[in-house]
């Protein structure tokens, strides 16, 4: 098991934004979760990040309790979330240099040169990310991300902004890494990208979280319906 997260709820005062949500992610995974703005997706990321810290709930990474030891477990996590995890002033490959660094990363000036070439920026590595389009930040994200060799990956809306060359791009690199034995977890309210990108499939609305189906047992179509009508069954009272 790549990772598993058991009951986890974050609160906010006295307002519930993750509620008791379970899940788990084995190699070779990718999990697809669909909601609209403000079901509580990136407060979810963030907490299997051990970005945030859960108001109740386990989460277990590798076999590692992530909330009892965050930093034991950020070795083998990998996020991409909307805030770049980078100092823009910086260009990309000084950017995983200094990563590279706190990670310890063996041979890390070929590391940075392989990654920045395999998300097609061999042209701009000594460009300050400032500069990059979001496409261009999204590509070193995924560089940033992978520069470890995490075994878990969690990527909040990987495919907001982008064009559709970008967006291409990212879902072969989540069909790679997948290959790869990765366990992959992404947000996305497109149900077509992440139909595309997943291998099992669950919606969260209002903080809630409900598991819907595998690939092979669901269509795209059937899945957007389904979708459709949980925002419209499931959405708060006024």
């Amino acid at each position: 098991m790549r990772l598993r997260a058991s009951y986890i709820t974050k609160n906010f005062g006295h307002r519930a934004i993750v509620k008791n949500v379970t899940i788990a992610v084995q190699p070779g995974e990718v999990v697809t979760i669909f909601g609209p703005n403000g079901a509580g997706k990136t407060t979810l990321i963030k907490i299997l990040a051990t970005l945030l810290r859960p108001t109740s709930g386990q989460l277990e990474i590798e076999g590692t309790d992530a909330i009892a030891h965050p930093l034991q477990v950020r070795s083998v996590l990998g996020a991409i979330l909307h805030e770049p995890l980078a100092y823009t002033a910086l260009s990309p490959y000084e950017n995983l240099k200094f990563f590279g660094r706190m990670y310890g990363i063996a041979q890390l000036e070929q590391r940075c040169t392989t990654l920045l070439a395999e998300v097609g920026l061999s042209r701009f590595v000594h460009e300050p990310l400032h500069v990059f389009s979001r496409g261009m930040t999204q590509r070193f994200m995924i560089a940033r991300a992978l520069l470890h060799h995490p075994s878990v990956l969690l990527f909040d809306e990987p495919f907001s902004g982008l064009d559709a060359v970008a967006k291409e791009f990212v879902l072969r690199r989540i069909a790679q890494e997948r290959q790869n034995g990765k366990g992959v977890v992404i947000t996305t309210h497109s149900t077509e990208l992440g139909y595309l990108a997943g291998t099992r499939f669950f919606f969260m609305v209002n903080g809630e979280l409900e598991e819907v189906a595998s690939k092979d047992e669901i269509s795209s179509e059937t899945l957007l319906h389904l979708y459709e009508d949980r925002l419209i069954n499931r959405a708060p009272s006024a």
